[in-house]
């Protein structure tokens, strides 16, 4: 993992300055023996870089196992129409009576008329259905009786898949190996089915479909894998064999992998390199489950875990991009800890400093004294050090897995509009098709509405239909002034004989072509029930003159399909679980709400997202961070784009959908004040003297609350853990407890009543600098005649090297009642804040406490 070597070689260079400073702290003494800072230091350096690999993992490991198994789905869902395909246009009249005819007097059919003839019907077929490239129609003994594909020399073949087609109880035959039927194609796709005769009493030959496998595997590997990606991604057969293959130099067609399954990516080699690779079978589509093939996903180990920049996060506001950071459910609390137990060492640090300076303060005497300050002042700024660096690492890292999500969630939008855009390619195919049928153009042609065998024989042929496609809750047969003739869902038997007055049927027969078709408005209708959904319909025109005598209109079951679309779009995280919270809608630039996982949003309804997503551009996508339902959301959108020749819808309102994928960041929203990110920190302004000539006083500076507060060096014994006290049931407010120091018990108070910032323990318990502060415990000493006492402090200053010249001491302050102000630290120029240190009185602060017991 190379982008773990800057955080590496960092943290081990804070690593040899820790093991220094250990060194010289234990030769010089005076309170500078860090060695139990640096342990800390060693153990969290070491959890540090194995949370950043398990995170680089988790990003690579999804990826893979998401483009493995959308790989599969989406090829899978490809082939159920392709099942359906070749099981009704082998049942098409024209198709059946030149097949029998050809088996009782073959040389009739190979004249000129029945060749145009089928010529024709075939290439009005792949006009509309272009994932074929060949539709061949075979005798029983495996003659080429006719084809589409002049090109392809074959006249006859012999293999086995005519007996399968012709005896199997499926209603497909489904042939991907070398056929003669296609010679030179290595591993062509082929879907064949037998043709019975017109009484339906005897078959008489076998229709074959030949399926673009190879372009249509490279589509779906274009969606994937994107122009600067390392993924490579095939798709492996259930021996492991490549059968196609997003870059045929790696990874040719034909060469054997062991597919890798379980669920976790595993280091595989091939051809003297290394690899992350997952396989994935697929989920499956209304009961098909496919061939039994894998997605398998693969990316060179050296290049699997590399993060790219968060570009995703370049218009996301700094305020909200904090505030995402502050709350966000993405990390565990492993992760971060990290920040917080890098302030625990700088604080142990600031305290041993802090004790260290107090320690030659009080000895005027101390050997090497300018030498232990210098080193005093290196353990602080390595603390400081200590602390951005882990706040840097550790707010990167947040920042990309943040990112990461957003470019999940749009990668994901893409992906339920590709799934969109290729299912309604199937529904705009199949009412063109059907209104081509030969019985529907004959019989509406000569309408007669008191015939019920007339009736019942269009209807057995829409339910036969219906039967083979399930995507439709009912397929409706109308004449040339809207009246419904047959519908397959017998539910709908009362629209039979009624005017239609939806909005759809009369532009659906002012079609011009049979390359025409309409789509309806997603809206509610009748012949669903009364709930929102598209109907796609077509022209059904006389077979002598092409006039116009009906329509078909396909209804489209919208609510379980557009849901089932969405849910195989979601995020699903490496386990296969779905994040909390998450969830996925198609939604119109207009609001109105087209299907939804999310039980709260009604499809029918409108709904409000960002004002920049309905201005997408076809086939463009984005991501942001929103507030919604009181939590922030990664979203991802992506407008419709189209897929093949089906240009989305087909008027001007071919652009008008959208996939949103919401994916939860935080459990919360907060406000801005509320943070607590831990920021980078720096020295204090008064931590150097600024002229060494200058007479000088030492103090000690501390916090309560946000006030700063500082007490004579000389008053101080030193600064102990909060940990180390104990609590008092019953005590005054201002006693805190009492803290065992050197074997005697003292008493610990709180001063924040007194100097006037009393304050909720939590609110306390955040430093200046925004993070969780560990109260720490000043032990002080008063009139040597008078015990040690302690007092609770938030979090340590500096042991400032003040001039003289900068303290102003007002003798007001002491005729002041209840004043424990002795004087006052004037800012210095170079500080933009102008604070103000107030150097408190022991004596005064004793007598106060004393008083308030």
């Amino acid at each position: 993992m190379s982008e773990l070597i800057p955080d590496q070689k960092r943290l081990t260079e804070i690593q040899s300055v820790y093991d220094n400073l250990t060194l010289l702290g234990q030769l010089l003494g005076a309170g500078t023996d860090i060695t139990r800072m640096r342990n800390d230091f060693t153990a969290l350096a070491s959890l540090l870089l194995e949370q950043l690999a398990n995170e680089h993992y988790k990003k690579a490991a999804l990826n893979l196992n998401s483009s493995a198994q959308v790989a599969i789905d989406v090829l899978t869902r490809n082939l159920y129409e392709r099942t359906a395909d070749i099981g009704f246009l082998a049942t098409d009249s024209v198709i059946r009576e030149f097949a029998e005819q050809s088996s009782i007097n073959s040389s009739q059919t190979d004249s000129f008329a029945w060749q145009a003839r089928l010529q024709s019907r075939f290439a009005q077929y792949v006009n509309k259905y272009s994932v074929y490239h060949n539709i061949v129609v075979l005798s029983l003994d495996g003659t080429v009786l006719t084809q589409l594909d002049q090109n392809n020399p074959v006249t006859s073949i012999n293999d086995v898949f005519l007996k399968e087609a012709l005896t199997t109880e499926v209603g497909y035959t489904e042939i991907f190996r070398p056929t003669d039927l296609l010679p030179g194609e290595v591993s062509p796709l082929v879907y064949a089915y037998r043709i019975m005769s017109v009484d339906g009493s005897r078959p008489t030959g076998v229709l074959c479909l030949c399926f673009r496998f190879q372009d249509e595997c490279q589509r779906i590997f274009d969606n994937l894998v994107y122009e600067d990606d390392w993924t490579v991604l095939t798709m492996l057969d259930n021996s492991g064999r490549i059968i196609a293959s997003s870059d045929h130099l790696q990874f040719p067609v034909g060469v054997r992998m062991e597919p890798v399954e379980g669920g976790d990516c595993k280091v595989i080699r091939f051809s003297g390199r290394e690899y992350l690779a997952i396989s994935h079978r697929a989920h499956g589509y209304q009961g098909y489950m496919g061939p039994g093939w894998f997605g398998h996903a693969m990316v060179p180990l050296n290049h699997a875990f590399e993060m790219s920049n968060a570009h995703e996060l370049e218009d996301v506001p700094d305020d909200i991009l904090n505030c995402v950071l502050e709350t966000a459910s993405l990390f565990g609390q492993k992760l971060r800890d990290i920040p917080l137990k890098a302030t625990s060492i700088q604080q142990e640090l600031n305290r041993s400093v802090w004790n260290g300076h107090i320690w030659l303060a009080g000895d005027n005497a101390a050997h090497n004294a300018e030498f232990a300050k210098v080193l005093l002042r290196e353990i602080g700024s390595t603390g400081i050090r200590t602390r951005n660096v882990y706040s840097e690492s550790t707010t990167n890292l947040y920042k990309t897995i943040v990112a990461s999500v957003l470019f999940e969630c749009s990668s994901h939008a893409a992906l339920a509009i590709d799934i969109m855009d290729r299912n309604l390619y199937e529904r705009a195919n199949d009412c063109r098709w059907w209104a081509l049928t030969p019985i529907f153009r004959e019989e509406l042609a000569k309408i007669n509405l008191q015939d019920k065998a007339q009736r019942v024989k269009l209807v057995d042929v829409l339910r036969t239909i219906n039967a083979l496609y399930t995507v439709y809750e009912n397929l409706i047969l109308f004449d040339a002034v809207g009246r419904v003739i047959a519908v397959s869902n017998p539910a709908y038997n009362d629209l039979v004989g009624e005017v239609l007055q939806e909005d759809w049927v009369r532009p659906t027969l002012s079609l011009s072509d049979d390359q025409s078709y309409h789509v309806s408005r997603f809206a509610p209708f009748r012949v669903y029930d009364g709930r929102p959904t598209l109907v796609y319909s077509a022209t059904v025109r006389a077979a002598d003159d092409n006039e116009t005598v009906g329509g078909i209109a396909i209804v489209f079951d919208a609510i379980p399909q557009f849901k089932a679309m969405l849910e195989d779009s979601l995020p699903y995280e490496t386990g296969g679980g779905l994040p909390e919270g998450a969830f996925a809608v198609f939604v119109e630039r207009s609001g109105l709400l087209i299907s939804s996982t999310n039980p709260a949003l009604v499809p029918g309804h409108k709904m409000d997202f960002p004002a920049s997503f309905a201005q997408l551009p076809p086939g463009e996508s984005r991501s942001m961070i929103i507030e919604y339902a009181e939590k922030y959301y990664a979203v991802g959108a992506c407008m419709r784009a189209g897929y093949r020749e089906y240009n989305s819808m087909a008027d001007e309102r071919s652009t008008d959908v959208m996939a949103l994928v919401f994916s939860p960041l935080s459990d919360r929203v907060i406000l801005g004040n509320q943070l607590r990110l831990p920021q980078a920190t720096t020295n204090g302004v008064y931590a150097i003297r600024q002229i060494k000539s200058e007479e000088t006083l030492d103090v000690a500076s501390f916090y309560i609350g946000n006030n700063w507060y500082g007490l004579r060096s000389t008053c101080i014994v030193e600064a102990v853990d909060v940990e180390r006290i104990t609590p008092i049931p019953g005590s005054a407010p201002s006693i805190r407890g009492y803290l065992i120091y050197k074997d005697k018990a003292l008493t610990v108070y709180d001063v924040s009543g007194i100097l006037g910032t009393r304050k909720s323990e939590s609110e306390r318990r955040v430093s200046r600098q925004g993070v969780v502060s560990r109260t720490q415990i000043l032990v002080l000493r008063g009139e040597p005649e008078q015990p040690l006492f302690g007092v609770a402090v938030d979090s340590l200053g500096d042991i400032a090297e003040i001039p003289v010249a900068r303290i102003q001491h007002d003798p007001g302050m002491a005729n002041i009642r209840g004043s424990v102000v002795d004087s006052i630290v004037k800012p210095l120029d170079s500080d933009p804040e102008r604070r103000l240190m107030l150097i408190l009185s022991v004596t005064r602060l004793l007598e106060q406490l004393s008083g308030n017991k």
